[in-house]
């Protein structure tokens, strides 16, 4: 699958989808390809452009058509991410039966998780029923077309694509998937600045649902496999595995090294009975000129044997019988280099092979030797911090001068170098003799509560990271005290206290932190809290709480987060200033030498990784920040994509050794420094951690969906073994689709957060809880999934209640409403929210109605507790 690059279409231009070269509007062909642009529709003849699937996915434009269906470039709303949709012709899904086997193996797709398979992010069905995949979108030409536009490719060249065809074959082999239709129309090119390809499979799995048509091989559009590609016992309609798709890899290596097929015919009949009964010919004499060695051709004879037994067992021999071939063969090393590369690799730049000593153009594997090559060379460094004088001089000017407390905030889009802002103005700070005291998110990522707080209070009265001892701050009152154990221990059984009370406690404690910090140490405390849209509830209020009223000491307090995010400050004793983009003009610097296209105006961090990216190879540099991540992830090794997936999938940080728990992984020392040393992570005391949050956010989104549910699996294992916080194991249930351990958990963190007062996290638990129980409506893992819908339906209502989102209340409430048995405690319990929401709207007709049906409801159930509180209701409404 081949789809266009991101970009808008400028004056009389536009970018060609399959090769991105800019090309008249109105031309039929791409000059650079030969791509028929008129193919691609605009939003008038076709009904998807311009509409948005459900999970968010926004359709752009139609790239493609082919004998699956038709993919189109599309948006993902939450990330702002390039993705392709591919939607599936209606006719090869012709009834219930049909999509299901479609879902299945799309299901299985959507776990190949390796560096050359296409990654399926989602899939589900259009509003029409119509099913879809959402998969990575790739740049690049397919193998067809290179063979047809570039002719014969050299040697090292072929060797390089093959090992990668095979690397990919041999993960979903594993996981017990077969492609069925390997052929070189599957198989993505993305050519690399230095040299190189980086090759993609595509449509893994997906000719099976071809395959259960009603045809034959006489049949146009043939359905179970390409006759020319098609292993003979394929063609027999025998059960196949994964050695039918290395007798496809043999056909592809035979006529990449010969520029023919081993069989031709006049019918795809004839085609198919020369695979199952003629002999595959020797391609040193199909094609006498190309001094092709024998030991490849031997490797090429192994892999077309009639019978499976008589090939490679599996895709890991084969690469290896290759690698083995290419090593042997001491006439390719006596080849001039120049006669021996391809035009994509005698531009590119030479490294040495550590394996076989010799100089060789930088490829994803040895032209000499076939061992895999290093593939980065970019440096890992900071760019300069530039351009952010007047927002500097913001914050110092912000220092108090008195025994005040002073707030900054300093918003912006990700990317924007909030952080970097932050890590500059502490270092001045640092200079000057304050004291810095830095608070994130949670490692995890999962808002738990108090995390803030901890961190925070930690800082200001230098506390050890272990158990701390309320009792030992004998200067404190009851109400310090409660909230420093409630912080540092969690709440306490049998705490009946209510969310403001417990709130106020936690408020005092930082305030007693706070004020003991100014007494006992010098220097102006300076308190810097990171992506304050990421922290815990508890926290963030006591940090309002703070600013709104304060002890009497002089301190600075700056907070960043994200443009559409309010903390709720203090707007007397606080200033907020917007972090934008950079002017290109200070940028000239950092990209001399560079071939990177940079708009007027740029924010750093797409800066930063566009420069990275052009010293990785890139030959294109997309428009959007999130793609650019994404293009370089795609460039890692297996394993490092292993060790960069189990981080995100853990949180911001973790521990180097459970990073490589998750990753099922004996030892992660190389991959840990091919992510550092490409400036994607940073290390400190054993712990691995992102350089910036986008990278996590990017790569959790790039995980094929069912990978990612694995990868949760297990990590709900490591946390529940080690008691990990409650938040983070309910996380992991919860997208690990692990449904009855879930709806426990959310339960239990909605519990809490109401205990605490956070709305936010109530909120969030309950709608995850709602969203499970919804599902399992329909596959039945759980018992009683409508009495879960009921629950979560009735708690998320109430919650949306007391924030005052009666709309959103109502709309909850009125669909569990449907589901509510007749005559049950349920439904009056439903009912009594439901008025409840009518009252605080103003509709008091509306409200009596609904209590006298929810009382009606409560008498036919026998729920005399019920009727009496629904009576006092009724009696409070009254006067």
């Amino acid at each position: 699958m081949s789809s266009t690059p991101s970009g808008t279409l400028q004056g009389d231009f536009r970018p060609c989808p399959q090769c991105g070269k800019r090309v008249e509007t109105n031309s039929p062909y791409c000059s650079g390809c030969g791509f028929p642009l008129g193919a691609v529709s605009s939003k008038g003849d076709d009904k998807f452009i311009g509409t948005t699937l459900a999970p968010g996915y926004h359709i752009l434009e139609l790239v493609g058509v082919g004998g699956m269906g038709r993919v189109y470039r599309a948006e993902q709303s939450v990330l702002g991410r390039t993705v392709a949709v591919k939607i599936v012709h209606p006719y090869l899904l012709a009834d219930e039966g049909s999509v299901a086997r479609f879902l299945t193996e799309a299901r299985a797709a959507s776990q190949l998780n390796h560096p050359n398979s296409i990654s399926v992010f989602d899939f589900g069905r259009t509003e029409d029923g119509e099913p879809y995949l959402v998969m990575e979108f790739l740049r690049g030409k397919d193998l067809a077309q290179v063979i047809q536009q570039d002719g014969p490719l050299p040697l090292p060249r072929v060797v390089d694509i093959i090992h990668q065809v095979l690397a990919a074959l041999s993960e979903a082999h594993e996981l017990g998937i077969v492609h069925r239709d390997l052929k070189p129309e599957n198989i993505i090119l993305q050519p690399q600045r230095r040299g190189g390809d980086l090759v993609k499979v595509v449509d893994f799995g997906l000719a099976k649902v071809r395959a259960d048509q009603p045809t034959n091989v006489t049949s146009p559009g043939i359905v179970c496999g390409t006759p020319d590609y098609m292993a003979p016992e394929q063609g027999r309609g025998d059960e196949i595995d994964g050695r039918s798709d290395l007798y496809a890899v043999g056909v592809i290596l035979f006529q990449l090294l010969t520029g023919k097929l081993p069989f031709e015919g006049e019918s795809p009949t004839q085609v198919v009975m020369m695979h199952l009964s003629v002999p595959a010919p020797d391609p040193r004499q199909v094609a006498p000129r190309r001094d092709i060695p024998a030991a490849i051709a031997d490797v090429v004879k192994r892999a077309l044997a009639k019978l499976p037994s008589d090939r490679f067992e599996d895709a890991q021999e084969f690469s290896e019988a290759l690698r083995s071939a290419v090593s042997a063969e001491s006439e390719m090393r006596r080849m001039d280099a120049s006669e021996r590369l391809a035009p994509s690799l005698s531009l590119g730049e030479m490294i040495d092979c550590e394996a076989c000593g010799y100089s060789v153009p930088l490829a994803r594997y040895c032209c000499e030797c076939a061992a895999p090559l290093p593939q980065s060379r970019a440096e890992n460094y900071p760019l300069p911090f530039i351009g952010r004088r007047e927002e500097l001089a913001f914050l110092s000017a912000r220092r108090p001068v008195t025994a005040t407390i002073q707030g900054a905030r300093i918003s912006g889009e990700p990317g924007a170098g909030k952080t970097r802002l932050l890590e500059e103005f502490a270092r001045i700070a640092t200079e000057q003799g304050d004291r810095v005291v830095g608070v994130t998110p949670d490692p995890y990522g999962a808002k738990v509560a108090y995390s803030g707080l901890a961190t925070l209070i930690r800082g200001l009265l230098r506390l050890p990271q272990e158990g701390i001892d309320p009792d030992s701050f004998s200067d404190a009152s009851l109400d310090v005290r409660r909230g420093l154990i409630e912080i540092f221990s969690g709440p306490q059984p049998g705490d009946s206290r209510s969310p403001m009370d417990r709130q106020h406690c936690l408020s005092s404690a930082l305030r007693y932190a706070l004020a003991s910090s100014s007494k006992k140490q010098c220097g102006t405390p300076v308190i810097l809290l990171d992506d304050l849209d990421q922290m815990d509830g508890a926290s963030l209020t006591a940090i309002q709480d703070l600013l709104n009223d304060p002890p009497g000491v002089a301190a600075l307090i700056v907070g960043t987060h994200s443009p559409d995010f309010d903390p709720g400050w203090s707007v007397e004793r606080t200033s907020h200033r917007t972090l934008g983009p950079l002017d290109a003009s200070l940028t000239r610097p950092a990209t001399r030498g560079l071939n990177i296209p940079i708009p007027s105006k740029v924010l750093p961090l797409y800066l930063d990784q566009a420069i990275r990216y052009s010293l990785e190879g890139a030959t294109e540099i997309p428009e959007k920040l999130v793609d650019v991540i994404a293009s370089r992830l795609d460039l890692l090794d297996a394993d490092a994509r292993r060790v960069l997936q189990g981080l995100a999938i853990l949180g911001f940080a973790s521990p180097i050794s459970t990073i490589a728990e998750l990753a099922r992984m004996d030892g992660v020392d190389a991959p840990i420094a091919q992510l550092l040393g490409r400036g994607i992570i940073e290390v400190a005391s054993g712990i691995a951690s992102f350089s910036h949050p986008l990278w996590r956010k990017v790569t959790l989104a790039t995980i094929p969906i069912e990978a990612r549910r694995q990868l949760h699996r297990l990590a709900l294992r490591i946390e529940d073994k080690r008691r990990g916080p409650l938040e983070v194991r309910a996380a992991h249930a919860y997208y690990a689709d692990e449904a009855f351990q879930a709806l426990l958990l959310l339960e239990k963190v909605a519990d809490r957060a109401t205990a605490i007062g956070d709305a936010g996290a109530e909120v969030l638990a309950l709608r995850r809880g709602l969203d499970l129980a919804r599902r399992e409506i329909s596959r039945g893992e759980i018992d009683d999934p409508m009495r879960a819908v009921l629950i979560f339906s009735r708690k998320l209502g109430a919650s949306l209640i007391r924030a005052g989102d009666y709309s959103d209340a109502d709309g909850v409430l009125s669909e569990a409403l449907d589901l509510a048995p007749p005559a049950s405690a349920d439904r009056a319990k439903i009912l009594g929210a439901l008025a409840h929401v009518s009252y605080g709207r103003r509709r008091y007709e509306e409200a009596q109605s609904r209590l006298e049906a929810a009382l009606y409801a409560a008498r036919s159930a026998h729920s005399h507790e019920m009727v009496e509180t629904l009576e006092d209701t009724r009696r409070a409404w009254s006067t």
